[in-house]
């Protein structure tokens, strides 16, 4: 991860294999953490751990904990979701509101991105998916922007084709406390995978880029 092109974290997203109540289910899971001369200099620190848990036989969310450490903003939440009955419950200290009626099968927002990397994104159009998150229901649409060539470590290659999108997350939700439009960058091939991210937050942007990939089933 770069700020103003300095060094300012590594993130790591992991899809791990995991149980929930007896059923086959996949641990989405997300940290961040700043290091280097940005989080020293600018005493910014970043401690982020994102856990969500998705059903791929039913395609459904169980839930999301967060756990964000970004600067002086701090938020814990534990949302579990009940896709059957269409309800969520949902611990923070900054919404009141602790039950929510969210219809069947809605996502959370970290596994919403999971599902439209699954399903693709046309050229001509957009992808939508129903997510719940910070308290708030809505529809997430995913654009196609366009497509780039770009370097990537072993064993995807050089010149690897990938396809832009950006994700329109309303204001007040989201992966993270800071909010900004948000641009990723995924192979343009049955894998989609997640290489390159740019965010445009209220100072500048915050940067990306694959530094290492795992196939699924290596070591």
């Amino acid at each position: 991860m770069t700020y103003a092109h300095l060094l300012s974290g590594r993130a790591e997203i992991a899809v791990l294999p995991a149980e929930h109540e007896g059923r086959r289910v996949l641990r989405l899971s997300l940290d961040v953490r700043s290091e280097g001369i940005f989080a020293w200099l600018f005493r910014y620190r970043v401690d982020d751990h994102t856990v969500a848990t998705w059903d791929p036989a039913t395609g459904c969310s169980y839930g999301i904990e967060k756990h964000l450490r970004e600067g002086r903003a701090v938020r814990d939440q534990v949302v579990r979701i009940d896709p059957v009955a269409g309800m969520a419950y949902v611990e923070d200290a900054k919404i009141p509101q602790h039950v929510f009626a969210v219809g069947p099968c809605a996502l959370d927002v970290f596994s919403a991105f999971f599902v439209a990397r699954q399903r693709g994104l046309a050229q001509d159009g957009s992808l939508s998916v129903r997510v719940f998150d910070n308290g708030k229901l809505y529809d997430l649409p995913f654009k196609h922007v366009g497509y780039e060539r770009l370097d990537l470590p072993p064993p995807l290659g050089r010149a690897v084709l990938t396809q832009v999108a950006e994700p329109v997350v309303p204001p007040g939700s989201g992966l993270f406390t800071q909010e900004g439009r948000l641009l990723v960058w995924v192979t343009a091939d049955a894998r989609r995978i997640p290489v390159r991210v740019r965010s445009k937050v209220p100072v500048g942007s915050v940067g990306g880029d694959l530094e290492s990939y795992t196939p699924p089933g290596g070591s």
